[in-house]
C-alpha cells in the first residue's frame, strides 16, 4: 500500500500538524485533515534525538529483510512487533515510525519484481540476480536516508549539513463551508519536515537548550532557561518574583547606604563653603553623584530581570563611593578648609 504524510507548519505558536502514514489518494489525503495530531517544535526535537541515539534495531531490520527476500518468492514483513517494542522501551516516535514505514514501502516495491504473475518463468531464471538487486537498493537507501535523517543539523543553527536530498511534495488543499487547511506532503522519513523545521531553527538561530524547570531539551536561543511549557513557565515567572523580592529589598539597603554616604561628603563641602563661594564645582560634585546613581538604578534593574545576584552592585557601590569621597577630598584640598 502506497502511503504518504502531510503536515502544516504553525511558525507563531511553534507546533506542527502531522498525518502519518496516510493511504497515498485523494479521498484519504483530504480526509487525513481532520485526523492530524499537533507536536510542538520542542516535542519534535526531542523525538529526534530518542531517533538519534537508539538506531540500533535498524541493523536487525536490515537483516530481517534480507532473509525475507530469500524465503520463497520472498515474503511479507511485519513490523507491528518492532515498532511496539520501540514504543514500550522509548515512548512514541514519529521518525522511528516513518523511517521504517519507508523501508517496508520500498521493500514491497522492490520484491514485486519477484511476484508479478505473468513473469514467473523470468522470475525464477533471475531470481538471485533480482534478489540481489533488492537487497542493494534497501542496503543504498539505509545507507544514505538514515544518516540523513540522523543529521543534528535541524535543531542547532550552529551546525551545518553537508548532505542533500531532493523531495517533491503536493500541496493539500483540504476545504468546506466551514474550514480552509493548506498542507504540503512529505516523505514518510520526514526529511521534508525536518528541513522546514531546521530552516526555521537557521533563521531565527536557535539551538538545544535545557530547561531549568523540567530539564528537558527545547529550542530557543542560546542562554535561556525555561521552555515553553505553561507549567514551566509559570514556575519561573513565581522565581522571578522572589528574585525580585529579594533584589529589591537588598538593594534598598545599598541604595540607603549609598545616599548616606554622599550625604556625609556633601555635607563637608558644605562646611568647607564649596556650595556658597564655589558653586560651579559644587555642581559637578552633584552631577557626578546623580550619573553614579543612575548607573546604579540601570544596573539594579539588569539584575532582577535576569535574576543575577547583588554582589555586583555592591562592587559598583564601592567603586562609586571612592570616587566620590576622592572628588569631594579634591574639592576640599583645592578649595576650602578641611572638616
Amino acid at each position: 500500500m502506497n502511503t504518504t504524510t502531510i503536515y502544516r507548519i504553525n511558525e507563531t505558536d511553534r507546533t506542527i500538524d502531522i498525518a502519518q502514514s496516510v493511504q497515498n489518494d485523494d479521498e484519504n489525503v483530504h480526509g487525513a485533515v481532520l485526523n492530524t495530531r499537533t507536536f510542538t517544535f520542542d516535542e519534535l526535537m526531542n523525538q529526534h534525538k530518542v531517533f538519534r541515539e537508539h538506531t540500533e534495531p535498524f541493523d536487525t531490520f536490515r537483516d530481517r529483510l534480507h532473509s525475507a527476500l530469500r524465503i520463497g518468492r520472498s515474503i511479507e514483513v511485519s513490523t507491528e512487533d518492532m515498532i511496539a517494542r520501540f514504543i514500550a522501551e522509548y515512548g512514541e516516535n514519529i521518525f522511528f515510525k516513518g523511517f521504517v514505514s519507508a523501508v517496508i514501502e520500498l521493500y514491497n516495491a522492490e520484491r514485486y519484481q519477484l511476484l508479478k504473475p505473468n513473469d514467473v518463468v523470468l522470475a525464477k531464471l533471475n531470481k538471485s540476480k533480482i534478489q540481489t538487486s533488492i537487497s542493494e537498493h534497501i542496503n543504498a537507501f539505509f545507507d544514505t536516508q538514515l544518516p540523513l535523517i540522523c543529521s543534528e543539523a535541524y535543531f542547532s543553527h550552529t551546525v551545518t549539513i553537508e548532505h542533500f536530498s531532493l523531495v517533491s511534495g503536493r500541496t493539500v488543499i483540504a476545504a468546506d463551508d466551514y474550514t480552509f487547511n493548506v498542507f504540503h506532503e512529505s516523505d514518510n522519513c520526514l526529511l521534508a519536515v525536518l528541513a522546514e523545521i531546521g530552516q526555521l531553527v537557521h533563521r531565527y538561530k536557535w539551538t538545544r537548550c535545557k530547561c531549568g524547570f523540567c530539564h528537558r531539551l527545547f529550542l530557543d536561543v542560546e542562554g535561556e532557561v525555561c521552555c515553553h511549557s505553561a507549567e514551566c513557565i509559570e514556575a519561573q515567572k513565581q522565581q522571578k518574583e522572589a528574585i525580585y523580592k529579594e533584589n529589591t529589598k537588598a538593594y534598598s539597603y545599598i541604595k540607603r547606604d549609598y545616599d548616606a554616604f554622599v550625604r556625609r561628603y556633601k555635607k563637608m563641602l558644605v562646611e568647607a563653603g564649596i556650595e556658597k563661594y564655589r558653586p560651579a564645582e559644587f555642581d559637578e560634585f552633584m552631577q557626578a553623584k546623580q550619573e553614579r546613581m543612575d548607573d546604579m538604578n540601570k544596573f539594579k534593574k539588569r539584575l532582577i530581570r535576569n535574576g543575577l545576584p547583588t554582589k555586583d552592585l555592591i562592587d559598583l557601590s564601592e567603586k562609586y563611593k571612592a570616587e566620590i569621597k576622592a572628588l569631594a577630598d579634591e574639592l576640599v584640598e583645592r578649595f576650602g578648609r578641611k572638616v
